[in-house]
């Protein structure tokens, strides 16, 4: 698509168009555009339009800055940001490193494990609910709810099964939310309850959405940058070998790590805001935009060696975080778990090797993320 349609339109039965955008400056150029490409669908309609109601689990999922336009966007951003600082970040760095010191020691009497249940998975898991301020004892519910907001075909849960997990989710953050506005904590819900700028704070509604937006992400894509990564490292032993003679270079194979295998496959959806041409082609009015980012990433018009991975490489301008205004808030927070995860659990199993073939792993299902179901290992 990439090399013969880099603008390829998906004509769906309904009569609708699904542009996918596989091109890094095409790309680019889509992430930019706030003028043309609308994160919230109802930008498109004409302005004398009834604007569709939001179902509960609608506004869980899309009351938040990922799915907002200016100027709500403006405002939402400038809310979290005061919440969610460089500050709070670098300030857990002896606790990523504790919780990844813990996990790898529980599975280290073992000849064989999962890397992706055993470490990948919990690790951001517990990071981030402890960052938002939820208790140990709720962390395992709380991930639940989150899966089945995010997956629900993955956990075979039906229409009104996932209503009643979204429904006791949105109860829970409620009164957390009550709780944390009567005795505000040292976390990032209390940040988030006691945010303002200029006069305006996150209602309610707002503030379980950005929760579970914070909660999704902030898992979801470190869980496929840890599994990505370790996947590539041990298929490139080569490389490797030069992080072990190199340790500085970590930041480095991080980014190198996130453009080769990216943990998130295309961006959330867009849609076209009124009729235009974009690079020739002529777009409709609620049109449907997809940008592939992975495919963006391996764009040799962009790198020199896009399917080699090079863990020395020091200019990488990848978009495996996106670009404009809605590039990843928790980007620092997935940079720094990606290089301690990963620097400590190949120090720490020198001998690591996959205990299967590479190419007869399973990878989850879904065109947003990119991630391994399993990554079976051999420590010893």
């Amino acid at each position: 698509m990439r090399q013969d349609d880099p603008i390829y339109a998906h004509r769906s039965p309904g009569g609708g168009t699904i542009w996918y955008i596989t091109r890094f400056e095409d790309v680019t150029a889509v992430l930019k555009d706030t003028d043309h490409f609308v994160k919230d669908v109802r930008n498109t309609l004409p302005p004398d339009a009834q604007k569709p109601r939001k179902t509960s689990l609608n506004r869980l999922i899309n009351e938040n800055m990922l799915f907002a336009d200016p100027p709500d966007h403006t405002r939402l951003r400038a809310l979290v940001n005061q919440a969610f600082t460089p500050r709070r970040v670098e300030q857990l760095v002896e606790r990523v490193q504790h919780i990844t010191d813990e996990l790898l020691a529980a599975i280290a009497p073992a000849a064989e494990a999962d890397l992706i249940a055993s470490f990948a998975l919990p690790m951001p898991v517990r990071i981030i609910a402890e960052l938002l301020g939820i208790p140990p004892a709720d962390q395992a519910q709380v991930a639940d709810w989150s899966q089945a907001i995010i997956s629900p075909g993955s956990r075979n849960l039906n229409y009104s099964a996932r209503k009643r997990k979204v429904r006791a989710f949105v109860a829970y953050l409620q009164e957390m939310f009550a709780l944390r506005q009567q005795k505000p904590q040292d976390d990032l819900i209390s940040a988030l309850v006691q945010a303002e700028e200029a006069g305006e704070r996150l209602n309610e509604a707002e503030l379980s959405s950005m929760v579970a937006l914070l909660l999704v992400t902030g898992h979801e894509t470190t869980v496929n940058l840890l599994g990505n990564g370790a996947l590539a490292l041990l298929n490139h032993p080569d490389q490797l070998t030069i992080l072990r003679e190199r340790p500085e270079l970590w930041e480095t194979a991080v980014e190198e790590l996130l453009r080769f295998d990216g943990p998130v496959e295309t961006s959330t959806t867009r849609w076209v805001r009124e009729d235009f041409e974009f690079m020739g082609q002529q777009m409709r009015r609620g049109d449907v935009v997809r940008v592939v980012l992975a495919s963006a990433n391996r764009d040799a018009s962009q790198f020199a060696h896009p399917d080699v991975l090079d863990v020395t490489c020091p200019d990488n301008r990848h978009l495996a975080f996106g670009m404009g205004i809605h590039y990843c808030l928790g980007a620092p927070l997935a940079r720094l778990e990606g290089k301690i995860g990963l620097k400590t659990l190949f120090n720490t199993f020198p001998s690591l090797r996959l205990a299967m073939p590479a190419d007869q792993l399973a990878w989850r299902s879904g065109v947003l993320f990119r991630g391994l179901k399993q990554l079976p290992v051999r420590i010893q």
